[in-house]
């Protein structure tokens, strides 16, 4: 595999910056894999928007070799740029790959490891949403269609149609396999299967997608939705294949273990916990998060019972594990400076996520929007925008949250004319009128005082 190299790699980041901004412009709203202010649990809130009123059967595919197989002509022709980059843009997909030693050329992908692939990638699965609603509205133009046109909520190469009726689904299936032909890809028969979200359906109920499992229950008549009573609820959990992933990946650490202190076991565990939990904490995931440190518990005493064999199970217990905030089973170091304590899954709070709205990009210029939801892009990296997040969108005078179309002022808490500096730390963000009203207030009490 040929990797590229630090300049091509950036060079390819001056590519993508130049490329992204115009293709955030077009790309679907129900895109999200790889894309700025996108990510996976905002491809879940999508699915559960679209299925929380009504049960649906589901299209749950992937897509064979998406970023090994991209035709380079058919990506070349949908990129539309100027010849400077579509010359650059041929190169890098033209480079080839070493295999044991030798270039062999590249007839088909993106390049393997390259930071522009992702792009790439998105941009050649760019239409496939558009393909599938006029295979289904055909002549039907009008707005009402749509309505009712099968849901492609896509993350990467990974996608899924929602509908109502079992037909569309189908004829959604094959629309996107012609589809995919065009660019040179297809789907993955491992990983593509018709299911539905309430019912049995081909032996399935309810789908995996990115590690969460979706489906629905029946309930009784007292649950409703839109006031009317549905007689079922949507419940998303983390799957048991990412259940059981993370449990192997903890056994690992723990197994490799045997020769390390008690601190260096704690400091390797937490990271993966935390991460780990803080995916799944937008989810109904309270009652996994206990079984996983139910399950890290009993790895640790096995591990600490075997590494002291001759010792009794009280000893154990006393050198390795504390009783912290009422829990007499916290595996950590003793009391006193740098104490290192094992992070429990249960502890993450569940927080549920906010989804991105429609195609909001955060090169859209709305600042006080990605303001609230980045902490990482040059927007907020402006005064402004770190204003903004320090006030928590709201206005320091009156209080009141910014809305899109009001005009926001930056004012000085001391003014420079009385030796207020220009530190972060006194500024605050401001509605035009209400900048106004705090300067005259301020005017006025110079006079009073006088």
């Amino acid at each position: 595999m040929k990797m590229p190299v630090m300049f091509d790699r950036a060079c390819q980041a001056l590519a993508k910056a130049a490329l992204e901004p115009q293709w955030e412009a077009l790309f679907e709203a129900n895109s999200y894999g790889f894309r700025p202010g996108r990510g996976a649990h905002d491809a879940v809130g999508a699915i559960f928007n679209n299925i929380r009123l009504k049960s649906k059967y589901v299209l749950d595919a992937d897509i064979k070799g998406c970023f090994d197989n991209i035709d380079h002509q058919a990506l070349l022709e949908k990129l539309r740029t100027y010849p400077a980059m579509r010359r650059l843009m041929k190169g890098w997909l033209k480079a080839g790959v070493m295999e044991v030693l030798e270039l062999s050329p590249t007839k088909a992908g993106t390049p393997q490891g390259g930071v522009v692939s992702p792009l790439l990638a998105n941009i050649a699965l760019y239409g496939m949403e558009a393909a599938l609603t006029s295979a289904y509205i055909g002549e039907n133009k009008a707005p009402s269609a749509l309505r009712g046109a099968p849901q492609l909520i896509r993350y990467a190469d990974d996608f899924v149609v929602l509908h109502a009726q079992e037909t569309e689904v189908i004829k959604a299936q094959q629309t996107i396999a012609t589809w995919l032909e065009g660019i040179g890809l297809e789907l993955k028969p491992s990983k593509t299967r018709l299911s539905h979200t309430l019912k049995e359906y081909q032996g399935n109920v309810g789908f995996t997608f990115l590690g969460f499992t979706i489906r629905q229950f029946p309930v009784g008549k007292t649950h409703t939705g839109k006031g009317k009573p549905s007689g079922f609820k949507t419940i998303i959990t983390p799957s048991k294949e990412g259940i059981q992933r993370h449990l192997q990946e903890l056994r690992k650490i723990v197994q490799k273990s045997q020769s390390l202190p008690q601190e260096e076991i704690i400091d390797q565990l937490n990271p993966v916990i935390h991460g780990w939990a803080l995916y799944y904490r937008t989810v109904v995931s309270t009652k996994q998060f206990v079984t996983c440190d139910h399950h890290l518990v009993r790895m640790l005493w096995q591990k600490m019972t075997r590494k002291h064999p001759k010792k009794s199970a009280r000893w154990v217990k006393g050198k390795y594990w504390r009783t912290i905030e009422g829990n007499t089973w916290t595996y950590a170091t003793p009391e006193g400076p740098g104490q290192h304590v094992l992070r429990w899954h249960a502890a993450i709070p569940i927080q549920r996520h906010i989804k991105v709205k429609g195609k909001a990009s955060p090169f859209d210029g709305n600042l006080l929007y990605w303001a609230k939801r980045l902490k990482d892009h040059p927007l907020t990296k402006k005064t402004l925008g770190k204003l903004l997040r320090k006030q928590q969108g709201k206005c320091r005078w009156c209080e009141l949250y910014f809305r899109e179309e009001d005009h926001i002022e930056i004012d000085h808490i001391t003014p420079r004319s009385e030796g207020g500096g220009e530190e972060l730390s006194n500024k605050c963000a401001l509605h035009r009128h209400c900048h106004d009203q705090r300067h005259a207030k301020h005017a006025t009490e110079r006079i009073n005082d006088k």
